[in-house]
Parts: C-alpha cells; sequence; structure tokens
C-alpha cells in the first residue's frame, strides 16, 4: 500500500538513538548492537565473507528514514486489500520505504482513520499503542509491582 503522508510524529527519543547510533564507528556500533554482530557471522557462515562485507557496508552507506507513526490518505493498494485509494489511515513501521511524499506500508500496520478525526491527531496512533500495550503486557511485572 503506498500512502501519501500527511502528518508524521518524531519521537524523540527513538530518533535520537537512530541518530546517536547513525554517528559511531564501525567498532562502536559492533559494540552497542551483539546482536547484529551474530546476524553477521550466520552470514559469514551461509554465504561467505566477501558477500558479507559488501551487504555490510551497502546497509551502512544507507541512510535510514526517521519516523514510524503517521498519517495520510492511501494513494495505491495491491489486490485483496481492505482499504481503498483515498482512504484515510494511521500507519506504522520503521524500515519500510519512506519518502516525503509517502510511505509504502504493510496493511497489519495501517488502520482506517475515523471520519471526521484529524489526521494530525491520527498520526500518533502508533506511539498511543506502544503505550498501551506497555501497560498491558504481564511481561517484566514483578510480585512488589502493583501494575
Amino acid at each position: 500500500m503506498l500512502v501519501r503522508n500527511h502528518f508524521s510524529v518524531v519521537s524523540p527519543g527513538t530518533e535520537k538513538m537512530a541518530i546517536d547510533f547513525a554517528r559511531k564507528s564501525l567498532l562502536g556500533k559492533a559494540r552497542s548492537r551483539p546482536d547484529l554482530v551474530r546476524q553477521v557471522l550466520r552470514k559469514v557462515k551461509q554465504e561467505g565473507p566477501l558477500p558479507t562485507v559488501r551487504a555490510v557496508l551497502n546497509r551502512l552507506d544507507v541512510p535510514q528514514p526517521l519516523g514510524y507513526s503517521s498519517a495520510g490518505v492511501v494513494e495505491q493498494v495491491g489486490r485483496a486489500w481492505r482499504l481503498r485509494a483515498g482512504d484515510r489511515v494511521a500507519c506504522a513501521g520503521a524500515g519500510y520505504r519512506t519518502t516525503p511524499s509517502g510511505s509504502q506500508c504493510r496493511e497489519n500496520l495501517v488502520a482506517r482513520a475515523p471520519t471526521g478525526f484529524a489526521l494530525d491527531k491520527a498520526s500518533f496512533a502508533t506511539l498511543g499503542a506502544i503505550a498501551l500495550q506497555g501497560c498491558a503486557s504481564p511481561r517484566r511485572r514483578s510480585a512488589k509491582s502493583p501494575w
């Protein structure tokens, strides 16, 4: 689905973390993300060192767009989608193609904005969903916690 963005929310904590990571040296990135180092080592075993080096360097050279919560109007949809061109939607997800003019979104990360609901407010839907998930999640609750 291609959505023409009207509003996007910048989450200062998440975006600052992404910018700080981008500014680190290769060694600094490896130290801060051992999970990515393990992925690279797996790739070396599967594909060999040269293709892995190329893939890593290409990935590091590509700027990552900021933002993961937006709202806009659907411009194009794939087949068998529940939404149609012209629908007003809130979108979630980072790492998909995002440009100033639009975002490529997966259907399970898009929700129809209610009629009459302002898109600037709808752009906060992802942040609200993340906050609610943190409140509702039974993980990491200690016996002493009132929550």
